[in-house]
């Protein structure tokens, strides 16, 4: 009860923020959400029905490439927030919020809408867009990396500065980056990298990912179970708080059975260098 509780509080948090924050100041927000911002500010259509729409199309691409199990996490919040949008629209004849500074407006806006964004992140839901769609590619191994989101991100702003103009682009960065910042803040914490254990019986196929594809080093434990005495190996790798969801997300893919520890790392000293790289230079 409490889980879907959070939820419908974080749903509620991002929905009425749109409404009495980001639209009255033209502001746009991260992801498909503010796709959605961009669509009303330019053609006056409606933003809760295109995002519906998007979160619909997306759900249900997601049900045939991943399966519906799969993408339970995704249904509550893609459709309960364009929902709560909708409801919430005439919300600003109720509160008039037009006589704050934007800086404020900014600011306020971006840590209630990461707020909602933690609430539903933290009981194992997602807000679906850009989240959905980067798992989506996941699940096809077509794109396992988080780069496209910040290149979409970075459409958003330049299409703000072309919708309205530089200075709201400016505002809208500064949103996105606060919303953003808490959302990861609230998935994995602050510590700048974080340090992996993996057992996986895919381990050729962990290894090269980490190595040729996130462009990372790792090391290899010799260990041996205590209620087995089965001897195994641990494939231990630190990597950026950036990489975090592309590692894990990853071996997700490669071994759905793979056992994964991970810890926070407040400071990694010569991460990408082996031991004998670090004797060959004396």
């Amino acid at each position: 009860m409490k889980k879907y509780l959070n939820i419908i509080i974080g749903c509620l948090l991002i929905g009425i923020v749109f409404n009495l924050f980001i639209i009255p100041y033209d502001l746009v927000p991260n992801g498909i959400y503010g796709l959605g911002a961009l669509t009303y500010y330019y053609f006056d259509y409606s933003a809760p029905i295109f995002l519906l729409i998007i979160n619909l199309a997306l759900v249900g691409i997601s049900c045939l490439a991943m399966g519906v199990e799969n993408s339970r996490k995704y249904m509550i919040p893609s459709l309960l927030i364009p929902i709560i949008i909708y409801f919430t629209k005439d919300i600003t004849n109720y509160l008039n919020i037009y006589n704050i500074d934007k800086t404020i407006i900014t600011i306020t806006a971006g840590v209630l809408t990461g707020l909602g964004h933690s609430l539903i992140f933290k009981e194992g839901y997602s807000t679906g867009g850009l989240f959905l769609l980067q798992d989506i590619f996941n699940s096809a191994k077509i794109y396992r990396r988080k780069t496209f989101t910040y290149i979409f991100e970075a459409i958003i702003i330049i299409l703000t500065t072309y919708v309205i103009n530089f200075e709201t682009a400016l505002y809208s960065a500064v949103l996105i980056v606060i919303i953003n910042y808490m959302a990861t803040m609230s998935r994995v914490g602050a510590s700048t990298s974080k340090t992996f254990f993996i057992i996986t019986t895919e381990e050729e196929a962990v290894k090269d990912y980490i190595i040729n594809e996130l462009h990372h080093d790792l090391t290899e434990i010799n260990v041996k179970g205590g209620f087995t005495s089965k001897k195994n190996k641990i494939i231990m790798t630190s990597v950026d708080t950036k990489d975090y969801f592309g590692l894990k997300e990853g071996i997700k893919l490669i071994d759905k059975k793979a056992f994964i520890s991970i810890v926070d790392s407040y400071e990694v000293i010569n991460k990408n260098i082996t031991i004998s790289q670090k004797y060959s230079e004396f």
